[in-house]
């Protein structure tokens, strides 16, 4: 079932996956103090994290990730139950290295990067 995809590329489906709601807004305080805020609008936060994830995996997001680039993330929609696909912006990419001893390859830990609604 596909549950996660960056980029159009199925990915091991995340352990957590949170969405939260960012308002953009401009304040400013007029002469007598009073505060003045106009909300610009609001955008989708989508903060994901893996215990671990394979060496392919991790080559998929590290390389949709980085640099200044946009991603399309495709995950499920609360409201629906469907897929849902949002152009978003990336941003602090953490991962540990582990070497997976019995398969004698090198995996990757408490992966997490949050994506912001562009």
């Amino acid at each position: 079932m596909e549950f996660f995809k960056i980029n159009g590329k199925i990915i091991r489906a995340p352990t957590e996956l949170s969405v939260s709601f960012e308002t953009l807004d401009k304040a400013e305080r007029t002469v007598d103090g009073t505060m003045v805020v106009d909300i610009i609008g609001t955008k989708r936060r989508v903060d994901v994290s893996w215990d671990y994830l394979s060496k392919e995996d991790m080559t998929i997001l590290s390389k949709s990730v980085s640099g200044n680039k946009f991603a399309e993330i495709t995950y499920p929609d609360d409201k629906t139950g469907e897929l849902i696909t949002m152009t978003a912006r990336s941003e602090g990419l953490k991962y540990q290295p582990h070497y997976d001893w019995a398969k004698s390859q090198i995996m990757w830990k408490s992966v997490s990067v949050t994506f912001t609604e562009r």
